[in-house]
């Protein structure tokens, strides 16, 4: 989610689509687990959110809906936890790599 909201703020459907686009389908969210992470980063501090209204066009005029709908924004404590998340990921791949790397020839 970091790392999506790095690259542009987002609503948590949008979300959910961009994780499943970039991950040419690996990764699918459901909207149940999906918004307690969203509320976790945000109160943690590592995101932000904000209320916007949802206008519609049925009939080509542009009016504003009651709806709302709520954009998440990265914030510097998330940009710090993505970079730490990097690393670890990291960390983990070059782990997982030199475990296989000894295992091959058994």
């Amino acid at each position: 989610m970091l790392l999506l909201l790095r690259e542009q703020d987002a609503h948590g459907y949008q979300l959910a689509q961009l994780m499943e686009e970039n991950s040419d389908g690996l990764l699918t969210v459901k909207t149940a687990s999906l918004y307690p992470i969203l509320y976790r980063l945000v109160d943690t501090g590592c995101i932000s959110c904000k209320e916007t209204h949802v206008d519609s066009s049925r009939d080509g005029t542009v009016r504003r809906s009651a709806r709302v709908r709520i954009i998440y924004h990265l914030e510097a404590p998330g940009e710090l936890r993505l970079q730490e998340l990097m690393h670890e990921h990291k960390m983990f791949i070059q782990g997982f790599d030199a475990i296989l790397s000894r295992t091959k020839g058994e």
